[in-house]
Order: structure tokens, then C-alpha cells, then sequence
């Protein structure tokens, strides 16, 4: 997990307003399970997403689609993303090390204004990181549709983290 920790560090170095949430969020919040991609939900606005532009550019990840980075800054671009190819992601990836990869969430459900809602705040190598709560991630994983096995995994380690309290 040693490449998802750089990537969030540079975030955090860099003032990147976000948000952890999927796998990478389970396991800060204590789900003993295995990961390679980085979920995450950003502040959209112009200087935040350059911010993670940046950052990404300096990681060396790059659009999964041929789609120019900076596009994202306009909300047009975004919408048309969801509306028109049905995005629901969008992903940064390593093309030397495919398993360095970022999704982006461009869903509303999933967007930086509802997760910053019920974050924890995590100290990852000195730095405070925000990640999405329990609550919100079992919220999560029980709306996908079809749930995969890893999700029905996730929903009862949740579940038992809450009851553990």
C-alpha cells in the first residue's frame, strides 16, 4: 500500500481539499482487507482541482481516456462525462505501474460536498487526512448494485465496527 500512501501524502503536501472513501477508506478505518486503486472525492473548485491536477501530474498518473486533465476544471466537461458516457469515475492511472491508480468520483451521490459531510479525520505519517465515516461507507457499499463479493466483506467488518464502537 506503499504507493497509495505517497499519493495521498502528495495530496495533503500540496493542500488538496478531498476526501478518502472506498477500500482505502475501509482499511484507515480499521477493515483488514487488500487494495490497489485510491477512491477519492474532491472540491471541484478551479484552484483545488489544479492542486490535484498537479499533484497527479508529479505522481506520474495520467487519464485513463483520452481526455485532456484540465478538462475536469469546467463543469460543463463534468456533466457531459456523466450524462453522455455515463462516468461515474475518473481515473488517473500509472502506465508503467497500472496498479498506481486514482478515481475521481464525478457522481453527485458520491461527490466532495456529501462525503466531507461525515468524515473522520486520520493522521497518515504526521499528515490529518479526511476519510469517509462508517456510517457513510456502509451507506455506500449496501447501495452498490450488484454487490461484489468484497463488498458484502466490507458491509460485515463495517457493520461490526460500529457495533464495536
Amino acid at each position: 500500500m506503499t504507493h497509495l500512501r505517497d499519493i495521498i501524502i502528495g495530496l495533503a503536501d500540496a493542500q488538496v481539499d478531498f476526501v478518502i472513501a472506498g477500500g482505502v477508506a475501509c482499511v484507515l478505518q480499521g477493515v483488514e482487507r487488500f487494495t490497489l486503486d485510491l477512491d477519492i472525492a474532491v472540491n471541484l473548485t478551479p484552484k483545488n482541482l489544479s492542486r490535484f491536477l498537479s499533484v497527479m501530474k508529479r505522481q506520474g498518473l495520467v487519464p485513463r481516456v483520452p481526455v485532456q486533465p484540465e478538462s475536469l476544471i469546467d463543469p460543463e466537461v463534468r456533466k457531459m462525462m456523466i450524462e453522455e458516457k455515463n462516468a461515474l469515475v475518473f481515473t488517473f492511472i500509472d502506465l508503467n505501474d497500472p496498479r498506481r491508480h486514482v478515481d475521481l468520483f464525478l457522481r453527485d451521490d458520491l461527490s466532495f460536498d456529501r462525503l466531507n459531510a461525515k468524515v473522520d479525520k486520520v493522521s497518515l505519517d504526521g499528515r490529518e487526512v479526511k476519510v469517509t465515516s462508517v456510517e457513510k461507507l456502509l451507506q455506500i457499499k449496501q447501495s452498490i448494485d450488484p454487490l461484489r463479493d468484497k463488498d458484502i466483506l466490507d458491509i460485515i467488518a463495517l457493520k461490526r465496527l460500529l457495533k464495536d464502537g
